[in-house]
């Protein structure tokens, strides 16, 4: 969750507002979340990966919500299509603009692992950040041990980089994270099938 409030502040500094838009998928619906959700933000562990209190889920919905009137663009909930439960969130915490390269990130509540759920709303944030935004490369990044992470990563094409240094905002005592990127190009290609 740490990743999530992460900025997006172009390089240039000039802030480009974008239109968020609701994305769908064969079993999810991608979309802004609402003050209704915070019952389903705490029961899911969506803020911080154990139990929420009501207060932290509160925080970052209002992060959220902050996002989206600066940015026009935030932190989707991922909502699943069949119980119309929240059960991660996912989003661009960095883009910039000049070489149109984003970072994307993903959450999938503990007891909501293991179905596919994360790599289907990926390849659906993918689609919409070189599709709607014109991005030319998207990246995403993971701890060292966080293989079920990095199979996400694979699943939707994304290709291992190297290793980077952790944000100086981080609390994790390992000093690098594993970096995974693909360009526009590739994930055409693998979304087509050529």
């Amino acid at each position: 969750m740490k990743a999530l409030r992460n900025r997006i502040i172009p390089v240039d500094q000039r802030q480009r507002n974008l239109k968020m838009q609701v994305l769908e998928t064969e079993r999810l619906v991608l979309r802004k979340l609402n003050q209704n959700d915070l019952k389903d933000i705490i029961a899911c562990e969506v803020v911080s990966g154990t139990q929420s209190t009501e207060v932290e889920a509160q925080e970052f919905l209002d992060y959220c919500f902050r996002e989206y009137c600066e940015r026009g663009i935030g932190p989707w909930g991922i909502q699943l299509k069949e119980t119309k439960m929240i059960v991660g969130n996912c989003g661009f915490p960095h883009i910039n603009f000049n070489n149109l390269c984003g970072e994307v990130n993903y959450y999938i509540a503990s007891r909501y692992r293991g179905r596919g759920l994360a790599s289907e709303a990926l390849k659906a944030l993918l689609d919409f950040g070189f599709m709607d935004i014109g991005l030319i490369q998207i990246q995403a990044r993971c701890e060292l041990g966080n293989l079920s992470s990095e199979r996400v990563m694979q699943k939707v094409g994304m290709r291992f980089k190297g290793l980077m240094e952790h944000t100086q905002s981080s609390k994790d005592p390992s000093p690098k994270q594993k970096l995974y990127a693909i360009l526009a190009k590739d994930f055409n290609l693998a979304t087509t099938g050529v």
